[in-house]
């Protein structure tokens, strides 16, 4: 059986900033989007995309909203 991946965004959210910034991940399995939520500083939430039309948009929506977004 196929894993199905899914596009990933992660929202870094750190004390020491004062807004999150955002990882681009891309392609992932659930096993390791899971592993990326875990973090030594701060807090990671992964939001999940089922194309890449909808992650494309979401990457451009952030940036436009004046949003750090590293791939």
């Amino acid at each position: 059986m196929k894993t199905q991946k899914l596009f990933y965004i992660g929202e870094k959210s750190n004390p020491q900033f004062s807004k999150s910034y955002y990882v681009a991940y891309g392609q992932l399995t659930k096993k390791e989007a899971l592993k990326r939520e875990n973090c030594a500083y701060g807090k990671m939430y992964l939001t999940s995309y089922n194309t890449k039309e909808e992650y494309v948009a979401a990457k451009e929506k952030l940036y436009n909203n004046g949003f750090r977004v590293v791939e």
